[in-house]
C-alpha cells in the first residue's frame, strides 16, 4: 500500500517540479539543467514531508520529521535528480524539442523507482 502512497506525492511533487519549470525554462527563458536543480530541490522538500506523514505513517509515529533524515531523503533523490538530469540533457540534445517540459517529464520518470526504494528501505525503514 505504500507503493502508490508514494507515487501520489510524486506526482504532486511532479506537478509541482514541472509547473515551476515550465515558468522558468519554457516561458522565462532560464537555463533548463539549473532550474532543473531549484526545481528538484523544492520538490523534495514538499515529498519528504508528505512522505513522511502520510506514505511511511511508522516513521510519522516512532519521530517527527528530522533534519538527518531529510538529508538521507535528498541522498537517495539526488541519485534520481542524476538519472533525471542525464535523461533531461540526452533528450533536449537528441530530439532538441520546442517544450523542454517534455523532456523533463522524462527526466523525472527515470528516478522514480530507485527514490521509492531507497527511501523505503532507508530514509523511512
Amino acid at each position: 500500500m505504500k507503493l502508490p502512497k508514494f507515487l501520489a506525492v510524486g506526482l504532486l511533487g511532479t506537478i509541482s517540479n514541472l509547473t515551476l519549470f515550465y515558468i522558468f525554462v519554457d516561458r522565462l527563458m532560464f537555463p533548463a539543467l539549473q532550474i532543473s536543480i531549484i526545481t528538484f530541490l523544492i520538490a523534495s522538500l514538499q515529498n519528504y514531508i508528505l512522505n513522511h506523514f502520510w506514505t511511511f505513517t511508522k516513521a510519522r509515529d516512532a519521530e517527527p520529521p528530522k533534519i538527518l533524515n531529510y538529508f538521507r531523503f535528498l541522498f537517495v533523490a539526488m541519485i534520481g535528480l542524476f538519472v533525471n538530469l542525464l535523461i533531461l540533457w540526452w533528450f533536449i540534445e537528441t530530439f532538441d524539442p520546442k517544450i523542454k517540459v517534455i523532456a523533463q517529464a522524462f527526466g523525472i520518470a527515470g528516478g522514480t523507482m530507485f527514490n521509492f526504494l531507497g527511501s523505503k528501505y532507508w530514509v523511512f525503514k
